[in-house]
């Protein structure tokens, strides 16, 4: 027994630094195709810019016009005027979302009864109903925190509604079959089952909830972020419009990655490893 077991235990130590060495290589891998991308697209942004610098800011003079934004004082101020939107109209937008989605997934009747509305919320542009809310609100704070949920609740409650709907009914049946009660049936099967693709719809939630922070302020409150785009578009600044813009992709790619990052965390604890 001894001698089948030393081989054995030693193939096992010997596979665990190949794996690591494997998942090393992957990550390094996908981070050389992203870095190459991006350095792609600054290549061909300072060509294009030094083509037509009247319209388009090189990249290295929208960097600096950036740095300039932030040593001045203009850009923090209205880094903050604008996520105060956002810090609380995505969560809200998630909390309602994603009860709702997983409502009308499950219960047929509130589908048939509610589903149709929330597909118009798709159909119909947002940012036509944005006149309406700041004519009910006024140029609140309040009103700029709505435009963030319309724009994010109907991407988060429809994949929501969609995930918990392609759960295997025999897995279920098998939770009922062992008396699983409805809170162990949600908590044990539907909701791990439908976490990749809810973690998908809270993730293009968020970037149209950091669409609708923009819309807002470019439409009809001249204010933070979009304040500075409408005025630097007033005043034919391309290096600091092209830096605002520039802030706002950052912006955007940190918080989707900072989501990626949560939903590999969770994703691990759920011992889900296809994440």
């Amino acid at each position: 027994m001894a001698d089948v077991a030393g081989p054995a235990s030693a193939g096992l130590v010997a596979a665990r630094p190949a794996g690591r060495r494997t998942v090393v290589g992957h990550a390094a891998a996908v981070w050389a195709v992203r870095l190459a991308a991006v350095l792609a697209v600054a290549v061909a942004w300072e060509v294009i810019g030094r083509r037509d610098a009247l319209f388009v800011a090189p990249f290295t003079t929208t960097v600096r016009h950036l740095v300039d934004l932030w040593r001045d004082g203009q850009m923090a101020p209205a880094m903050w005027h604008s996520n105060q939107a956002l810090l609380i109209g995505f969560p809200a937008a998630a909390a309602a979302g994603l009860p709702l989605g997983f409502a009308l997934g499950r219960l047929r009747l509130a589908d048939r009864a509610f589903g149709y509305f929330l597909d118009m919320m798709l159909v119909v542009p947002m940012i036509a109903a944005v006149p309406v809310i700041i004519v009910a609100l006024g140029l609140t704070l309040t009103a700029r925190v709505v435009v963030v949920v319309l724009f994010a609740l109907p991407f988060v409650a429809l994949y929501a509604r969609a995930a918990v709907r392609v759960v295997e009914r025999p897995l279920v049946e098998m939770a009922e079959a062992f008396g699983a009660s409805r809170r162990q049936r949600w908590q044990t099967v539907i909701v791990p089952s439908a976490f990749a693709p809810v973690f998908t719809g809270l993730r293009v939630g968020l970037a149209h909830a950091i669409s609708g922070m923009i819309v807002i302020e470019l439409t009809l409150i001249p204010a933070g972020l979009g304040g500075l785009i409408v005025n630097f578009r007033s005043a034919f600044a391309a290096g600091d419009l092209y830096g605002v813009t520039l802030m706002i992709l950052v912006e955007g790619f940190v918080l989707v990655g900072a989501a990626r990052m949560l939903e590999r965390s969770i994703a691990r604890r759920l011992g889900k490893t296809d994440v």
